[in-house]
């Protein structure tokens, strides 16, 4: 019930402050909105979608209902191994293309600091240094040292939680099987007539 709870409570969150900060996140992605835009979309959907599961745990585990609580189960598998999935390659390609990312960085801080904009004026780190090439390499490494600990760490927990899931499913089902038998007088159409 825990883990349904917190699931829902962060899923829910998530899902919130996607649909409220969609321009924000749709801006940020201008020069490709043509993919950018349809990748949100899916995102919503995919989040709003573990959202209701998320909440269908919580009532299951409440009402102790083995159906619900099998959607959840299968839900959050799938939720697992597609955030596995999906997580392990956008780590391995950032790997892959992390000559091209810094490439991209140093050549946009090349870009503004030549632009002569009245709205733009360098970034000055605090020893007086303008942020420059060695800072998008730096940054690029600690981007890729913090996403690696987080994917292999977040996969885990996400992994043990369905384990988890999958266990008190499983102790619930066990549970519910041994129902006493009804009294048959309940039942009239089990009454025959004796001759």
């Amino acid at each position: 019930m825990v883990i349904a709870i917190c699931s829902s409570i962060f899923y829910i969150c998530w899902l919130v402050g996607l649909l409220l900060r969609r321009y924000d996140i749709l801006m940020f992605f201008q020069q490709d909105l043509s993919t950018a835009t349809p990748v949100y979309w899916t995102c919503v959907a995919v989040i709003g979608l573990y959202s209701v599961s998320s909440l269908f745990g919580v009532v299951g585990s409440i009402a102790q209902n083995r159906k619900m609580i099998g959607i959840f189960k299968f839900m959050y598998w799938v939720m697992a191994i597609v955030l596995l999935c999906v997580s392990l390659a956008a780590w391995i390609l950032m790997l892959v293309k992390r000559d091209s990312i810094v490439a991209g960085c140093n050549q946009y801080l090349q870009d503004i600091s030549t632009s002569h904009s009245p709205y733009y004026t360098p970034v000055q780190l605090p020893n007086g240094a303008i942020f420059g090439k060695d800072d998008c390499e730096g940054a690029m490494k600690r981007v890729l040292i913090v996403g690696g600990v987080l994917v292999f760490i977040g996969n885990f927990l996400q992994i043990y939680f369905a384990s988890a899931i999958s266990a008190y499913a499983d102790r619930l089902k066990r549970n519910n099987q041994h129902q006493k038998l009804r009294d048959l007088d309940d039942y009239p159409e089990s009454k025959m007539a004796v001759y």
